[in-house]
């Protein structure tokens, strides 16, 4: 079983210069998906490289994301001054979340790229009151779910903390009855990133139809989900 078992803040507050683990994979998946959306709702964004990258790469996307660290956000909100499609806040993710639609009600209609990275070690994590909150109050989203355990391939890192691990056991229980979502999972072996190992990431999607371009669809699975 591959889990990380140190703390996740890096040992320098430098943020990156690509978002999404710089996992080539990855990067094409969001190209297929951000053009369909209308916002970049991020929770736990350490220092602000993928918020920074998302503002770069997709200027027509409204970025919403949070810190609840204070060194971290310090590095954040530096990184993120010269994005003025992004708003960074330092405060922990459920009432970023709740403050962000009670603030802009027409998000419920609105369709959301959402990369969910508040776990890690020493807190109780938020993440299955994220994705409740999200499945419940959108009406479609692409929510991304970083550190996630893939079945069967220790390879992919994954995060694990008290008992607590990232995966679809913590995440399915979470989901809003009702609503059909289908899982995507990597496949892939190959490391193509210069700035990490292999980190699990899931993409459950809800809401609008979907299908993998066909340059991806041998290196992610799919499969529907039950809430």
């Amino acid at each position: 079983m591959s889990q990380r078992t140190t703390p996740r803040k890096p040992a320098t507050l430098k943020p990156l210069p690509v978002g999404f683990h710089g996992d080539a994979y990855l990067l094409r998946l969001v190209d297929a998906i951000a053009p369909r959306c209308s916002s970049f709702i991020e929770t736990g964004c350490n220092v602000g490289s993928t918020a920074s990258y998302v503002a770069r790469t997709y200027p027509t996307l409204r970025i919403s994301t949070c810190e609840p660290d204070p060194e971290a956000f310090d590095v954040a909100e530096r990184t993120l001054a010269m994005c003025p499609s992004a708003t960074v806040v330092n405060e922990p993710s459920p009432g970023f979340l709740h403050a962000l639609f009670d603030a802009e009600p027409s998000m419920r209609d609105e369709l959301h790229l959402c990369w969910l990275d508040a776990h890690g070690y020493g807190f109780d994590w938020p993440l299955a009151d994220e994705v409740a909150f999200l499945t419940s109050r959108c009406a479609g989203a692409f929510l991304f779910i970083d550190d996630f355990q893939v079945p069967g391939r220790p390879d992919f890192a994954f995060d694990a903390y008290e008992g607590q691990v990232c995966g679809l056991d913590l995440v399915r229980p979470a989901l809003t009855p009702g609503k059909r979502y289908d899982l995507y999972l990597p496949r892939y072996t190959e490391h193509t990133s210069p700035h990490h190992p292999l980190v699990g990431t899931a993409l459950i999607v809800f809401g609008p139809e979907f299908a993998l371009p066909a340059d991806l669809r041998d290196e992610f699975t799919c499969e529907r989900i039950d809430a």
